[in-house]
């Protein structure tokens, strides 16, 4: 594979990778994109020989970044192949054909999905190649497990997935998780979109647009498409969860409260009330931490 050393200097990634044919390559991540730090950290993680799984919800530019990974990588000389599932074999065919395989291998016979398989390890175990795979949570578990193989072999995998399963290579890779983009550049997402549909759109709009979207840039295109057509805003596709902690603690501060004044007032029934409503807050704030809740944690 690859032998590379790999330094950090002021979030640019630098990272000097020896070629099959011994030429010293010296790969730069500073490539202009929204996910640059993430690009930078995948980029030289691949280089240093470490397959990863990046991980997010939908529409969070997972296939653009791959697309970014793989035009960085290209331009530093090395083989890059990214395919998406395909029914069939046609998934295979793909690979075979991003890393110049089938012609140079093959006969006029359609080799089957097995002798794929085994001419891409074959090729990957010789030379230097960097596969990524989006919508990796599509594959089909015998595509999975293959890839597992190849994992073993020492093979330089990325693999791009909405929400994976807890299972097979998905365990066995490191993992990156992209968050939500920030304000800015979802604005400058959302502009950059309304321009190439012919729509200036004025930053007070860009920022009330941005309120819809939750930092995903899918939707923040989404928006600037629906501006354009005059649609109706309808409520945001994303989730924000709301602490309801503080309100709690507020109105067990109110009983307390009560409880005080019904005793300064020699109210027993005031007093009783404040008593039962306070513990009566406190076990509903038990029970409801107590609950199972889902992870926040994208794909987990």
């Amino acid at each position: 594979m690859t032998n590379v050393d790999a330094m950090m200097s002021d979030g640019v990634t630098t990272a000097a990778a020896a070629r099959d044919d011994g030429a010293r390559v010296t790969v730069t991540v500073c490539a202009r994109c929204y996910r640059e730090n993430e690009k930078a950290r995948i980029v030289a993680a691949l280089l240093a020989n470490s397959s990863l799984l990046v991980v997010s919800g939908p529409g969070m530019g997972k296939t653009t970044l791959a697309r970014f990974v793989a035009e960085e990588l290209r331009e530093g000389g090395f083989r890059v192949a990214v395919v998406a599932p395909r029914t069939g074999k046609q998934f295979l065919v793909e690979l075979a054909e991003q890393l110049g395989l089938l012609s140079a291998s093959l006969d006029s016979k359609t080799p089957t999905s097995m002798q794929l398989q085994s001419l891409i390890a074959d090729d990957l175990r010789k030379h230097t190649a960097f596969l990524l795979f989006d919508d990796a949570h599509r594959l089909p578990v015998s595509v999975r497990a293959w890839l597992e193989e190849l994992l073993t072999a020492g093979c330089n995998l990325a693999l791009f997935a909405t929400h994976p399963p807890k299972r097979d290579v998905f365990l066995k890779l490191g993992r990156i998780e992209l968050k939500p983009l920030d304000r800015r550049p979802i604005r400058e997402l959302m502009a950059e979109a309304a321009r190439e549909l012919g729509l200036d759109l004025a930053p007070s709009k860009l920022s009330q647009l941005a309120e819809r979207c939750g930092g995903n840039p899918m939707l923040a295109r989404r928006a600037a498409r629906e501006e354009h057509l005059g649609l109706d805003e309808t409520a945001p596709d994303h989730t924000d969860w709301i602490d309801g902690t503080p309100l709690l603690i507020a109105g067990l501060m109110i009983f307390a409260v009560l409880r005080f004044i019904g005793r300064g007032l020699h109210s027993t029934d005031l007093y009783l009330l404040g008593g039962v409503l306070t513990v009566a807050v406190g076990v509903m704030r038990v029970l409801i931490m107590s609950l199972p809740r889902a992870t926040n944690r994208i794909g987990q």
